[in-house]
């Protein structure tokens, strides 16, 4: 039993979280009992992805769930942390061509369940294809599982830094028009690209795809709002693993880098505006920056330890609910794996519910690279404008906007229930 202390900012919700989904779509129709092998197989090697949330004095805590994992085929999300999911926190479904994942980010991030993801398929692809595929770099069952897998980024100490030395970044953006705090739905539209045609035109400037992606996007939403009186601000998702050690955790260890954008950079030859974000991305990845930011996450972890009811834990957080990152948000998850089988994937796809604002997310794998975006508003605008810009790198094709439901968790309900039939020892990492 060991208390949640990194991916707090998600247990403490109104109504609970919206699960996060990773989408693999097959080349062939998915055979429904070589994914039960494959999952029961992956699951004893990431035995911390299977546990279950327990709730004590508005504490959150994992524990081992003796339910078995099991695959369901349906075109709909099971709720995480209920009944249907035997109360874990990450589910497998399938339909047609396609193995969904779904995980809550008060387990794990991104970065964390991709692993998973890759032993999954692997064992999958050798039992439905009836051969032995490499395992380089797939963590495989049986194997021994590193401590360093389940390291805690956010212990109750704080990080030694220079404060003095930490950097100003522009952080202040424009607040799209469209965007609100409290939207009715979320609505998502895919872009998938040749990976390889829009990595070899990001190089052409020196960009990498995530920093390209913001390029264009920027210049897009500035385009659109010509009126705007801040910054557009990409708000990039950064991995802070290698920052501080930690490079095989699977918690939550996600920061953000702000990329300002204005009127004056729209005549900034690409290469200039490049090595300015690149620039502004080192200085923002700096250990003692990151340290910095990490402190100040500590310390509200710290805080809410002090307190002892959900109630007033919930109040402490409440301003995660409805939290709108202006301008915009990139999430790039990584390539997934796949070996000598990445034939029979066709492509992988990464999105969520309940997005406040803009959002958009990458994933590449078997060759294309898939940019999904997510609106809490149905405006199409945007969407519009983006698929003109990648049209030139590569884009093959997208589709229409639609309103995407990934459901909210049961664990703020469900976790109260388990405590009663557990001791909870009040112990942190």
């Amino acid at each position: 039993m060991q208390q949640i202390r990194s991916g707090q900012s998600f247990l403490y919700r109104t109504n609970g979280y919206d699960s996060t989904v990773v989408e693999v779509r097959m080349r062939d129709k998915v055979t429904g009992s070589y994914l039960q092998v494959a999952l029961t197989d992956t699951a004893r090697r990431f035995p911390y992805l299977t546990q279950k949330m327990v709730e004590k004095d508005g504490a959150y805590y994992l524990h081992r769930d003796d339910n078995s994992m099991v695959v369901n085929k349906t075109d709909k999300f099971r709720t995480l942390g209920s009944m249907a999911t035997g109360y874990h926190l990450l589910d497998v479904t399938y339909t047609g061509s396609c193995i969904r994942v779904a995980f809550h980010h008060g387990l794990c991030d991104g970065r964390g369940v991709m692993p998973f993801i890759e032993t999954l398929l692997y064992g999958y692809c050798c039992l439905k294809y009836r051969k032995k595929f490499s395992a380089e770099g797939i963590r495989q069952p049986g194997e021994p599982i590193p401590a360093e897998e389940t390291a805690e980024p956010f212990s109750r100490d704080f990080y030694a830094v220079d404060a003095s030395a930490v950097p100003e970044v522009e952080k202040d953006g424009y607040a799209l028009p469209e965007s609100t705090s409290t939207p009715d739905a979320c609505y998502h539209t895919e872009f998938l690209l040749d990976e390889a045609a829009f990595v070899r035109a990001a190089k052409e400037v020196g960009a990498t795809p995530t920093l390209f992606a913001a390029m264009l996007l920027s210049r897009c939403v500035l385009d659109e709002n010509p009126q705007a009186d801040k910054p557009i601000i990409c708000n990039l998702a950064m991995d802070l693993r290698s920052a501080i050690g930690m490079e095989q955790t699977h918690r939550n260890c996600v920061g953000s880098a702000a990329l300002p954008y204005t009127a004056a950079d729209q005549d900034v030859p690409a290469e200039k505006l490049a090595q300015k974000y690149r620039e502004l991305l080192a200085s923002q990845r700096d250990p003692n920056t990151i340290k910095t930011g990490l402190n100040k996450q500590i310390a509200l972890f710290n805080k809410l330890d002090e307190l002892h009811s959900l109630e007033e834990k919930r109040k402490l957080m409440s301003f995660f609910n409805g939290m709108v990152n202006n301008t915009y948000v990139i999430s790039y998850m990584g390539r997934l794996r796949l070996n000598d089988y990445a034939q029979y994937v066709d492509s992988a796809h990464f999105y969520s519910d309940t997005i406040c604002g803009l959002t958009i997310n990458m994933i590449a794998a078997a060759g294309k690279l898939s940019l999904e975006v997510l609106q809490g508003f149905h405006e199409t605008k945007y969407v519009e404008i983006f698929a003109k810009a990648l049209d030139p790198y590569g884009l093959l094709w997208t589709t229409a906007t639609e309103r995407v439901v990934t459901g909210k968790d049961k664990s703020f309900v469900t976790a109260s229930h388990q405590a009663e039939r557990y001791y909870v020892k009040p112990e942190t990492v």
